[in-house]
């Protein structure tokens, strides 16, 4: 990611394989670019993906807490 910032995705009711940009024609060329790559990037950061279909929302909250919190350990350790 161009900022270096940590990010954990949450891929709702979407698989990270699925994720693309689709221009609508009111986005600037190099903003396309620039978010299709990010996107790119996303597909292959470890994140949380939940399918509202069959998941609980507290299951969701639990697991994204979890995650910030390891995350901010890691960050203090540095």
């Amino acid at each position: 990611m161009e900022s270096k910032k940590r990010v954990i995705p949450i891929f709702y009711d979407v698989k990270p394989s699925e994720l693309v940009v689709k221009d609508n024609g009111t986005c600037p060329v190099k903003e396309l670019r620039r978010f299709s790559a990010a996107l790119e990037e996303a597909k292959f950061t470890v994140g949380l993906t939940f399918d509202s279909s069959n998941r609980d929302w507290s299951v969701l909250l639990k697991d994204a807490s979890e995650a910030v919190i390891m995350n901010l350990l890691e960050v203090e350790e540095q």
